[in-house]
């Protein structure tokens, strides 16, 4: 007589946290729909920076994690409505089995951001780090913070020119870290 054996359910039928794998830069747009169309609870956490621009600085909002969002659903009963969501491509797996979160995860991350949704990342200088000037006479250029003047919100950096290496001080408003993102290592 064969021994039976408990086997877990492939899908639970319990409210649980899911990631959701979107379309490129579509975590906004999966989000919405997802809250509005199909009521779900979706946490998709955001950065916000400061980065330069042809026209100057601008504060940019960047999803935490590009390509992913957080949704809390009962995973038999939408997973197919949530795929076929304009913005969604999948909802994240491993060996055919849904990437269920823990409750602690999205409670922890929600405990670090501002509104519910954002982090704002503050722009600090350091020195020796390299920076881009973003506005005055020197747009553009690249150079070396040489010292932090934070008494008077000015920073000395180094630039290069015509040949010369030349040290000046300028707001630190003026500058932005050389980074593409501010949560790159």
């Amino acid at each position: 007589m064969p021994q039976e054996q408990a086997t877990e359910p492939l899908f639970s039928d319990e409210l649980l946290w899911y990631c959701v794998k979107t379309k490129p830069k579509q975590e906004g747009v999966a989000s919405r729909l997802l809250r509005s169309e199909l009521g779900i609870e979706v946490f998709c956490p955001k950065i916000r920076f400061k980065r330069a621009r042809a026209t100057g600085v601008a504060w940019v909002n960047e999803a935490m994690f590009p390509g992913y969002l957080f949704a809390r659903f009962v995973y038999p009963a939408l997973y197919r409505r949530i795929a076929a969501t304009s913005g969604v491509a999948r909802t994240l797996s491993f060996g055919g089995r849904p990437c269920i979160l823990e409750e602690r995860i999205i409670t922890d991350l929600r405990a670090h951001v501002a509104d519910g949704e954002t982090v704002e990342i503050a722009c600090e200088l350091k020195e020796g780090e390299e920076v881009k000037v973003v506005e005055g006479p020197f747009l553009g250029v690249r150079a070396l913070v040489t010292r932090v003047l934070p008494a008077r919100d000015r920073v000395a950096i180094l630039l290069n020119l015509l040949g010369q290496e030349r040290e000046i001080e300028v707001a630190a408003s003026a500058l932005l870290p050389d980074v593409k993102h501010p949560l790159a290592g």
